[in-house]
């Protein structure tokens, strides 16, 4: 319970699609109808058949879910294959207290809402064979071995022996619950050399449809050479010719059923649970001769299909659009901007702190992200607020809480979906937005989601992309061991910088650097020592520069030569002079704090001249070089450098 409101969860994937959407739609309706109760939808548009990468990806979702802030939680499952992740879920509500609820499922331990198949299966079989005398009747059925298939084959028979009809095996023709199978099954039957049957009892509308349509294609007429029905009463039967017979289900009485539940539970938490079974009701329509073909009613359907179609297209375009607009330019502020002018309103994209480190200064460790885990992390950044008031958007703030001041983000119909984001299996975020009530509007958000998923993992990758390719730079230009610029680094450096400076009198100052005894350190102390000691020069030359607050050009040249050089107009000398200084006063400081029993002593040469009077940089380092050789043999003949 959050703000005294009692909030339930709900589980569900494949929204835009039958037999969940309309179930939501209903639950909705309920929850709109009391204000002290709060519903979040979890879920996502894959229906998980498969173990992918990218249905991994979106079963993310449900491991992010905080049950803290939930007082009971629904589950319906779309398929077989869902349930493992589902009672992995349920297992963890039933840990924390919280009472679970399935829809379409007998679960143990758990509250279940579902339809009865096998009466109104019964009555459709019962009708075709009395109110139109069929007695060969076929079956097609789902999945071998399946509950719902099997229960559907033997309310079949039973009716059937009522009659002194006998179903055999060979009788059943299996169509998987989809329309390829059953096109296989036909034409196999057909191949056995089997007569046309009087009626064929399918086990739910798709495979009627597609039976229909196969019928159609070898020159059979429904109903008028065979009866054909179906089962569901699945939204795109609407659409098809003829109308089918089948069964359909009332999502309302199943929505308040389900909140009787919830209802019971919350008020007395010592419940035991129970089932509530409810009945399909059958309509006997087109495909069995007992409706007439209605051409004006069909007409209106397909237009506002086609008037649908067209509205979908049109928001395909503009997801189009949104797409090319954030890959011509994929930086992440860029695609924030284009984000808001595209979604939906109400909408929050959410990223994982991972996912927003390749866009701060702590982008180098996102390379250490552990790419395919299935829960989300600790914490999360608000990308895109979609509302008139963005105040939290760039927050960060924990995923428990789903939202900033989430209680806040509920409509009128008191739902909020959540949507995982995420590329293959690797979790990108989750967006949230208040539920939309038109089934377009549930395909539209499909097609967001997909778009979205592509440019922000596009984004992403342009980061990274770019940030290595500067590592790459950075290892080309940059001395492994100090840091500063290499030889090659030091050229291009200095080219640009001539190249920018507009003035035709450029002045210059270079400065050649070697080590003192060098030999003598390695050989006392180890390599490792030779090593700190070029790192201290390196730091010393740079140091020298951070005084001057100019951009001098600092690099080792390989060994333990270094050259800086520093483009100016004017005012050469008493730079290279204040340099000189700098320089002197930062080692003289290292040395002392190093700890090291060595001081690192160098030789140094500085040179100026005017850029116009010389050929090459390279006439330059050479007469540095002349006087920093000049003050090496002085060196030379002082006592060794060592403490």
């Amino acid at each position: 319970m959050l703000d005294n409101k009692k909030m339930v969860g709900f589980c569900c994937t494949t929204m835009q699609k039958e037999p969940v959407r309309p179930v939501v739609d209903c639950l909705v309706n309920e929850f709109a109808k009391r204000d002290d109760h709060r519903l979040i939808v979890y879920q996502c548009f894959e229906d998980l058949y498969l173990d992918t990468p990218n249905a991994r990806g979106a079963a993310s979702v449900f491991n992010m879910i905080n049950l803290d802030m939930l007082d009971a939680m629904i589950f319906m499952q779309f398929n077989e294959k869902q349930k493992p992740l589902f009672s992995k879920v349920a297992a963890r509500c039933r840990a924390h207290g919280i009472p679970v609820i399935y829809i379409d499922e007998h679960i143990a331990d758990a509250f279940c809402v579902s339809f009865g198949y096998g009466d109104a299966f019964g009555q459709i079989v019962e009708h075709v064979i009395t109110e139109h005398g069929c007695k060969n009747i076929k079956h097609i059925a789902g999945l071998r071995g399946n509950d719902f298939s099997q229960t559907r084959i033997d309310s079949c028979r039973e009716v059937m022996a009522r009659h002194g009809l006998t179903l055999e095996d060979k009788d059943i023709l299996y169509g998987e619950f989809w329309e390829t199978p059953t096109y296989q099954a036909i034409d196999d039957f057909f191949a056995r050399g089997e007569a046309l049957p009087d009626a064929f009892i399918c086990a739910n509308d798709s495979m009627a449809m597609a039976a229909c349509l196969k019928l159609n294609e070898m020159g059979y007429s429904i109903p008028e050479d065979v009866i054909v029905t179906g089962f569901d009463g699945i939204e795109f039967e609407k659409f098809h010719n003829p109308r089918l017979t089948t069964a359909t289900r009332n999502n309302k009485e199943l929505a308040a059923a389900v909140m009787n539940i919830i209802d019971d539970v919350l008020e007395h938490p010592d419940i035991k649970p129970y089932d509530v079974e409810l009945s399909y009701t059958p309509r006997f329509s087109e495909s069995c001769h007992c409706r007439k073909n209605d051409p004006l009613k069909r007409s209106q359907s397909l237009a506002d299909y086609v008037r649908n179609y067209s509205y979908a297209r049109g928001f395909e375009e503009s997801m189009n659009e949104m797409g090319n607009l954030i890959s011509a330019t994929p930086d992440i502020e860029h695609a924030r901007e284009i984000f808001r002018k595209f979604c939906f309103q109400q909408t929050h994209i959410c990223v994982t702190d991972e996912y927003y480190r390749y866009f701060s200064e702590e982008k180098d460790t996102a390379e250490e992200v552990q790419h395919g885990e299935d829960h989300y992390p600790d914490k999360m950044h608000l990308l895109v607020e979609c509302t008139d008031d963005r105040e939290t958007e760039g927050v960060c703030f924990p995923t428990s809480e789903l939202l900033p001041d989430l209680m806040s983000h509920f409509d009128g119909n008191n739902t909020l979906l959540v949507i995982p984001l995420h590329s293959q299996e690797e979790i990108i975020g989750y967006y949230t937005l208040c539920y939309l009530a038109s089934d377009l509007c549930k395909d539209q958000m499909y097609t967001f989601t997909m778009m979205a998923n592509h440019c922000l993992e596009n984004v992403r990758m342009h980061e990274h992309m770019s940030f290595l390719n500067k590592k790459l730079e950075f290892m080309f230009t940059h001395d492994h061991l100090t840091k500063i610029y290499n030889r090659y680094g030091f050229y291009k450096n200095f080219r640009e910088d001539f190249a920018q400076l507009a003035s035709e009198n450029k002045d210059v100052f270079i400065v050649s650097i070697d080590l003192n005894d060098m030999k003598t350190i390695n050989d006392t102390y180890g390599h490792h020592a030779g090593d700190e000691a070029l790192r201290i020069t390196a730091n010393a030359l740079t140091g020298a520069a951070e005084k001057d607050d100019t951009e001098i050009i600092c690099s080792r040249f390989g060994g333990d030569e270094f050259v800086v050089a520093r483009i100016c107009t004017g005012d050469a000398k008493e730079r290279a002079e204040r340099y000189h200084r700098n320089f002197d006063t930062v080692l003289a400081g290292l040395n002392s704090t190093s700890g090291n029993p060595y001081t690192v002593s160098v030789s140094i040469g500085v040179y100026c001249a005017s850029l116009n009077a010389v050929d090459t940089i390279d006439e330059l380092i050479e007469l540095a070089d002349r006087l920093m050789y000049n003050d090496k043999s002085r060196h030379k003949r002082r006592p060794k450098n060592v403490k």
